[in-house]
């Protein structure tokens, strides 16, 4: 019964998470056979299958699979709610995870700076509305978005500090994501220090004097706190 496909894919997931695989197979299998029997389902069910099965390929070492799978993800999560949209950002966040544990970095790192640019548009215009345009409605972020936002972008930042390096201006970028997530869920004390090292990163960079410099600079002073200069080279 289509009823029963939400409760197959939390089964799923569950089964995913605590590493039973042939169990959460059966799930996704279950799944599967209901959404085909009802071609009416909604794109987002489709999205979270193929979600679950990339996930689960990807846990297999059956890269190719899963990276397949997760293509149809983003395929109907751009379908039911926009390819620039934070639930579409999680198949793209995936589809990095599986690239790197291929080697691919530098397809890894262009997934991971798609996420970045979809999660920073939004949470930013959360913050201040002047950012968004008119003809533009955000959502507000449920308590799973936030949480998987975090843990998403939390991965990211250390991705690219293994990449490219600590001081790299896009684990700057990174950095600063995350702190106006802690932002919006109002821990400002975590995002002061993320933000505090994404400056660092950024004064360096790009100098004190730049654009993007400053706008971190008074989110710093809006979070309550000042921004300083780094000291040394």
């Amino acid at each position: 019964k289509i009823e029963l496909v939400p409760c197959y894919l939390l089964l799923a997931e569950a089964n995913l998470g605590l590493g039973r695989h042939k169990q959460a197979e059966e799930y996704l299998s279950l799944a599967n056979w209901s959404i085909l029997k009802n071609p009416d389902c909604s794109n987002r069910t489709k999205s979270q299958l193929y979600r679950n099965f990339g996930k689960l390929y990807a846990s297999q070492g059956k890269h190719d699979e899963a990276l397949r799978q997760l293509a149809n993800d983003v395929y109907f999560s751009s379908l039911q709610v926009g390819p620039e949209h934070i639930e579409t950002a999680g198949g793209y966040y995936y589809i990095a995870t599986v690239f790197y544990l291929q080697r691919r970095i530098d397809c890894a790192l262009a997934m991971c700076d798609k996420v970045v640019d979809i999660w920073l548009k939004h949470v930013s215009g959360l913050i201040d509305v002047t950012k968004v345009d008119a003809s533009e409605e955000l959502e507000p972020l449920g308590e799973s978005q936030l949480m998987d936002g975090l843990q998403t972008l939390t991965k990211i930042v250390a991705l690219r500090e293994e990449s490219m390096g600590p001081d790299h201006i896009t684990t700057g970028e990174a950095l600063y994501t995350v702190s106006l997530v802690y932002i919006y869920a109002k821990d400002n004390q975590r995002a002061l220090q993320l933000m505090e090292k994404a400056y660092n990163i950024y004064y360096w960079e790009l100098g004190p004097d730049s654009t993007r410099t400053q706008e971190l600079a008074e989110s710093i002073r809006l979070a309550g706190g000042v921004p300083q200069a780094p000291t040394g080279e």
